[in-house]
């Protein structure tokens, strides 16, 4: 359908962005508009507020708490880290010279008692969450304790726990001698895990699922090592992968890891009843009005029209200010020829996207003929934002404004 229709959206200033809708926000309204301004300041490609936010005195504390080593070594670890940042900003915007990454605010919740900002990150076709668990300075300022990127399934106190106990073994191999539980499981499997990495990295999925199985059991039930053999797993593509999934969102019934790995599964796309719930249980653990777009591409590819336009429709009351479902409905107007239904979905993008200037391009004679599109021409026109190219020979696929 996107054949039919190329569409390019220019905010001249760029519209705010609203909120979807979600529940009443259970927390303090200095909360909201901290998240608020964040989602503003990514979506324009600018990392500053997050890389400044962050309380590292805070998030390097749970890091290291109780963790193996003396204050000196503790001091060396930390060292460069504390003096140039984590720049978790860039980190999440990537280094592409031109920022592409669109950033929405789903909400802000209460979760385990404390605020936190759950937002959507769409990255070149890539689909990512981020939870920001929020609090209070001693200046009062609102500050990020601990990110939660739902694509990593851990929070990042956790990732850089495993960082720094490696480090800290290395500088100190005897005072992890000293340790019992479960972190000791993973100390005295040091060598091994050394080698599922470099398995992983070379590729060798099979090998590195054979050296998790010889794990301890108390060690591979842990979560990091449980999603290292999933995704091992998934790229065999083995019925053993969907006992392993089952099992792991047993245990783990809110991640949503393993879902947002499946939407980007190659070998899904010829099972869309699969799809449908992958997106599904996604949306259970996230809430987000896009999945409903997701759904219409896999109704569209079930040729269930009906459907795919009920969902485009909820994507749209959900976040009027996404563009893609837009998008799928005026294609799917235009070729039916319902050219009256094709315009009121052309201004209900214009209010909802917020979009100064607008640059369309359209492959149906029919359309550009039709008095339903001349008429909302003149009134574009009228507005003084777009201006009516005239060529000499009209293009034989239609015209271009």
């Amino acid at each position: 359908m996107l054949s039919l229709l190329w569409l390019v959206l220019a905010a001249t200033p760029a519209a705010p962005t609203p909120p979807s809708e979600s529940p009443p926000q259970d927390v303090e309204p200095a909360f909201l508009a901290f998240a608020t301004d964040l989602r503003d300041s990514l979506q324009a490609g600018d990392p500053s507020l997050l890389d400044e936010r962050v309380d590292l005195d805070r998030l390097l504390q749970r890091a290291t708490r109780d963790l193996p080593a003396s204050q000196a070594v503790l001091d060396a670890l930390l060292g460069d880290v504390r003096e140039t940042g984590l720049k978790l900003g860039g980190a999440l915007l990537g280094s592409k010279k031109d920022h592409t990454d669109r950033v929405h605010l789903l909400r802000v919740e209460s979760h385990q008692g404390a605020p936190r900002a759950i937002l959507r990150v769409l990255s070149s076709g890539a689909l990512n969450y981020f939870a920001f668990e929020l609090a209070r300075d001693e200046r009062g300022r609102v500050v990020i304790v601990d990110v939660y990127p739902f694509m990593a399934g851990e929070l990042l106190s956790e990732s850089l726990r495993r960082v720094y106990l490696m480090a800290a073994l290395e500088k100190a191999p005897e005072a992890g001698k000293k340790r019992t539980g479960r972190e000791r499981g993973v100390m005295d499997n040091m060598p091994r895990f050394q080698r599922i990495h470099r398995l992983l990295d070379e590729e060798r999925y099979q090998e590195a699922v054979d050296e998790l199985s010889r794990l301890p059991p108390a060690v591979l039930a842990e979560k990091s090592f449980q999603l290292i053999r999933l995704k091992a797993l998934m790229r065999l593509g083995e019925p053993r992968y969907q006992r392993a999934l089952r099992a792991y969102e047993k245990a783990f019934p809110e991640d949503a890891v393993m879902d947002l790995l499946a939407l980007d599964d190659a070998r899904l796309d010829d099972k869309p009843e699969e799809r449908m719930r992958v997106l599904d249980r996604l949306d259970r653990k996230v809430g987000d009005p896009y999945l409903h777009y997701l759904r219409a591409e896999v109704k569209l590819q079930q040729d269930d029209v009906p459907a795919a336009k009920r969902s485009l429709l909820r994507a749209i009351q959900g976040d009027p200010t996404l563009y893609e479902p837009y998008m799928e409905l005026l294609s799917l107007t235009i070729g039916e020829g319902d050219y009256a239904q094709a315009i009121l979905v052309l201004e209900g993008l214009e209010r909802g996207v917020g979009a100064d200037v607008m640059r369309l391009e359209v492959s149906d004679a029919g359309f550009l003929a039709s008095p339903e599109y001349r008429e909302w021409l003149r009134r574009q026109n009228q507005k003084g934002k777009y201006r009516l190219l005239r060529p000499r020979v009209p293009p034989p696929t239609g015209g271009e404004l």
